[in-house]
């Protein structure tokens, strides 16, 4: 296991790009992102080596998180009004939840037909999907039930000790996990906690 220090503000290009391959090779991540940090891998890598980790039940679905609202509508499917609710709130703390096409596996969703998507807003993060050309998994990087950590040393030696490749880049800017919200229906699912 590796660990890449990560400049929040000024990430390195080389360092993207070693976590962007890590994606492509399906390899599981510990990452920053504007709430706090996350564990994932490419949305074809091993999934159930990460439900595994965090020792979560697979009833309980995972999120995506994206580049851009451009590569969200690749993966997922939109009304109009759900684009523009997107786009205006795109830097703010949210994952939204939509109808997902089949480019997204089930094991990820729990079957549901539905699917989380977040458009972190970090640079690093951001940086990692934009050039590995893929989304990728995102979940707070804790045991289930635990706290989300906010900072790369809050996060449990067990899980790091089971990742191939983990990110520090300080403390994430919001320090807790995003508001959900769906966009069908307009529901809060999840408040701040």
């Amino acid at each position: 296991m590796k660990i890449l220090r990560i400049d929040p503000e000024n990430p390195e290009k080389e360092l993207i790009a070693l976590a962007s391959t890590a994606i492509n090779d399906g390899r599981i991540l510990i990452y920053p992102t504007d709430t706090v940090y996350g564990i994932g891998c490419s949305i074809t890598g091993n999934i159930k080596k990460i439900f595994e980790i965090k020792k979560r039940s697979r009833k309980n679905p995972l999120s995506v998180a994206f580049s851009s609202l451009e590569m969200v509508k690749r993966y997922v499917f939109l009304t109009s009004k759900e684009e523009c609710f997107i786009r205006d709130n795109i830097l703010k703390p949210y994952t939204f939840v939509a109808r997902k096409r089949e480019s997204i596996p089930e094991l990820i969703t729990a079957g549901k037909n539905t699917v989380g998507i977040r458009i972190p807003n970090h640079r690093v993060v951001k940086g990692m999907i934009e050039n590995a050309g893929v989304p990728i998994i995102t979940t707070s990087a804790n045991i289930s039930g635990k706290k989300a950590p906010v900072s790369f040393d809050e996060i449990d030696e067990e899980i790091i000790a089971k990742v191939d490749l983990a990110i520090d880049s300080g403390r994430c800017r919001v320090g807790k996990p995003s508001l959900v919200i769906d966009l069908r229906s307009g529901k809060i699912l999840r408040e701040f906690r």
